[in-house]
C-alpha cells in the first residue's frame, strides 16, 4: 500500500527519465518503435544517453491499462518494489534458516518499511526494477546449493538486471561474483552442461547491453567517471611548489601523484556512503531527489540496530553468510564511489539489501529480551518511520517540487488550449529536456513525431537536446531579444521572462504563471508576444 498510495501525486512531478520511459512505452504500443523509430529495441535513445530497454516494455501494459500518466509509468516500480520484499523475506530464509528462524519475518518487515526502498519504489526508477531482478537471482542461486537446476533460473535474472538498468553492469555484477566466489566448489560440483548453458543463458539475455561498451552506447561514463577529472596542471604547479617540488620527484610519486590524488577521491566517496549525514540525516545531499526531505536514505531506529547487527552477524557460524552479507555491504558503493559525485543514492541503492539484513539481525537480538524491550523497539520503529512519512508525503511535495521540475505538466497543458491563437511556441531549452515534457503531457502523435526525431548531440558527451518539433521550438531565450518575435508563445521561468518586462498590455499576454508547490517562488510563465 506504501508503494502504490497517490502514486500518480507524489513524488510531485515527473523526472524527465520518467517521462522518457513512459512516452517511449506509448510509442512501443502505438507503433511497435521508439520516439525515433527504432524497431523494438532493446537498448532506447535517450537525450544522448543509451538506457537499457526492459522499464519501456514493463510499462507498456500499465500505459495500455491506465493510459500515458504519472501512475501508470510508476507502477512497474512499485510492483517490482511489493514484490522485492517478498524475495528478501525468501532470501533471508535460506540464508539463516533454522539458525534464526524468526529472521526472515523481521527482515520482511524491515524491508517493507525501508525509507531507502519505499522512495525508490516510488518512481520510475530502472534501479529498482534492476535490484528486484538481483534478488530473484540471488535467490535461485541460493537454491541451487542444494538443487543445481536453479542455477539457470539465477543466471536468467542476473541477465534481466543487467537489461533493466545501466549501472548494474557493475551492481549486479559484484553481487554475482561475490557468490560465486564463496561457493565455487560447490559449483565445480555441478553438472558442467548445466553450468555451461545456465552462462549462456545469461549472456545472451544481456548481450544487448555488453554491447554498448564496445558501440559507445554504454551510457555517459566518461562524464559520470571520477577518473575523466584529473588536476588542472596549474593546480598541481602551484601544489608542488608549495614545497619546492616537481612532477618526478620521488616526493611527487609519494604524495601527490594523479593516482594518489584519483584513490583519496574514490576513497572519499566510497566512505560517505556509511557516513550518518548521508544514511540518517540529509540522505542524498548532491541530488536532493534522491531522498526524502531532510531525512536519510535509512530510517532514524536503523542507527541503533546496525551496531547491534554488526556483532550478531560476527556470531554466525556460517562464513558463507557472514562474508556474503559484509562483502555487499562493503562492496556496493563502488559503483558510486567510482562516479564524480560525492554520493548517489541511485547508484549506491544495493545497498540497501545488507543494511536491513544487519538492522533485522540487531532487532532479532531485542526480540528475545521482555515484552517491555520489545515494546519499546516496536515504539522506537513506529516512531522513525512516522518521521519517514511526514518527511516523505508532507513535505517532499512542498519543499522539493523544484527539484522534481513541477511546472512543466501545467505549463504543457496551458500551451495544448492557447498555441492554436499563435503562430509558434517557444519553451526555454534546458536540462530538463522540455521537449519530452510537452510529447508526455500533450500525448503527441508517436508516428509524427517519429518522422522529425533529432537529437542534436552534445559536443562533451553529456546529455543532448531536441530543438524543434511542429512549430514549438525548445530554445535558449533572451528577452532582450525575443521581446520581439511577435506572435510567439513563451513559456520560462521569471529569470528569462522577467515580469517587469512582460505586463504592458498592448504587446504581451500573460497567460499564466505557475507556482511551485510551497506557493511562492514562480516555475514557468505563459506568455504570448501579440501580433
Amino acid at each position: 500500500m506504501l508503494r502504490v498510495w497517490r502514486l500518480g501525486e507524489n513524488p510531485p512531478h515527473l523526472t524527465p527519465d520518467e517521462a522518457a520511459l513512459g512516452y517511449n512505452a506509448y510509442s512501443i504500443l502505438k507503433t511497435g518503435r521508439d520516439e525515433y523509430g527504432e524497431l523494438l529495441p532493446l537498448v532506447f535513445k535517450s537525450f544522448g544517453d543509451y538506457k537499457p530497454g526492459l522499464y519501456v516494455y514493463a510499462a507498456a501494459p500499465s500505459v495500455a491499462i491506465f493510459g500515458l500518466n504519472e501512475f501508470a509509468v510508476r507502477l512497474p516500480s512499485a510492483i517490482a518494489g511489493v514484490v522485492a520484499v517478498y524475495l528478501l523475506f525468501l532470501i533471508v530464509e535460506e540464508l539463516f534458516g533454522l539458525l534464526n528462524p524468526r529472521l526472515k519475518y523481521i527482515a520482511g518487515l524491515m524491508f517493507a518499511i525501508s525509507s531507502w526502498h519505499i522512495h525508490f519504489s516510488r518512481g520510475a526508477w530502472e534501479v529498482n526494477l534492476a535490484l528486484t531482478f538481483t534478488l530473484a537471482g540471488v535467490l535461485f542461486f541460493l537454491k541451487s546449493m542444494k538443487k543445481p537446476k536453479y542455477l539457470f533460473f539465477s543466471a536468467l535474472f542476473f541477465g534481466l538486471s543487467l537489461l533493466s538498468y545501466q549501472g548494474a553492469k557493475l551492481s549486479s555484477t559484484i553481487v554475482l561474483l561475490i557468490l560465486a566466489g564463496l561457493y565455487l566448489k560447490k559449483i565445480f560440483r555441478f553438472n558442467k552442461k548445466l553450468v555451461v548453458s545456465s552462462v549462456i543463458v545469461g549472456f545472451a539475455v544481456c548481450l544487448p547491453v555488453v554491447l554498448t561498451l564496445f558501440t559507445g552506447r554504454a551510457g555517459r561514463l566518461k562524464v559520470f567517471s571520477v577518473l575523466s577529472y584529473r588536476r588542472p596542471v596549474e593546480y598541481l604547479e602551484n601544489q608542488l611548489a608549495q614545497g619546492g617540488e616537481k612532477v618526478g620527484d620521488l616526493t611527487y610519486y609519494l604524495f601527490h601523484s594523479e593516482a594518489l590524488n584519483i584513490s583519496r577521491g574514490i576513497m572519499g566517496r566510497w566512505f560517505n556512503h556509511y557516513s550518518g549525514r548521508f544514511l540518517f540525516f540529509e540522505g542524498d545531499w548532491q541530488n536532493p531527489r534522491h531522498s526524502a526531505t531532510n531525512h536519510g536514505v535509512l530510517l532514524l531506529a536503523d542507527g541503533l540496530f546496525l551496531v547491534i547487527g554488526v556483532f550478531a552477524l560476527f556470531k554466525v557460524k556460517d562464513k558463507k553468510v557472514k562474508w556474503f552479507v559484509f562483502l555487499w555491504l562493503l562492496l556496493s558503493p563502488l559503483p558510486s564511489a567510482l562516479s564524480r559525485d560525492q554520493v548517489h543514492a541511485v547508484r549506491a541503492f544495493n545497498m540497501v539489501i545488507p543494511y536491513v539484513i544487519l538492522a533485522s539481525l540487531g532487532v532479532s537480538v531485542f526480540w528475545k529480551k521482555s515484552i517491555l524491550v520489545k515494546a519499546a523497539t516496536f515504539g522506537l520503529y513506529g516512531l522513525s518511520f512516522v518521521y519517514f512519512l511526514d518527511a516523505y508525503f508532507v513535505h517532499l511535495p512542498v519543499h522539493d517540487s523544484a527539484y522534481w521540475e513541477y511546472g512543466y505538466k501545467q505549463a504543457v497543458e496551458v500551451v495544448s488550449k492557447n498555441k492554436s491563437r499563435y503562430e509558434k511556441v517557444h519553451f526555454r531549452q534546458s536540462f530538463a529536456q522540455p521537449y519530452i515534457y510537452f510529447l508526455f503531457y500533450s500525448k503527441y502523435p508517436p508516428q509524427d513525431y517519429q518522422k522529425q526525431a533529432n537529437l542534436i548531440e552534445s559536443e562533451y558527451g553529456d546529455v543532448g537536446r531536441v530543438e524543434k518539433t511542429d512549430n514549438v521550438y525548445f530554445l535558449p531565450i533572451d528577452w532582450s531579444v525575443n521581446r520581439g518575435d511577435a506572435g510567439t508563445l513563451f513559456v520560462a521561468d521569471p529569470v528569462r521572462i522577467p515580469p517587469e518586462d512582460s505586463e504592458d498590455g498592448d504587446e504581451f499576454e500573460v497567460i499564466a504563471e505557475i507556482k511551485y508547490l510551497d506557493g511562492k517562488s514562480v516555475s514557468q510563465r505563459v506568455v504570448g508576444v501579440k501580433k
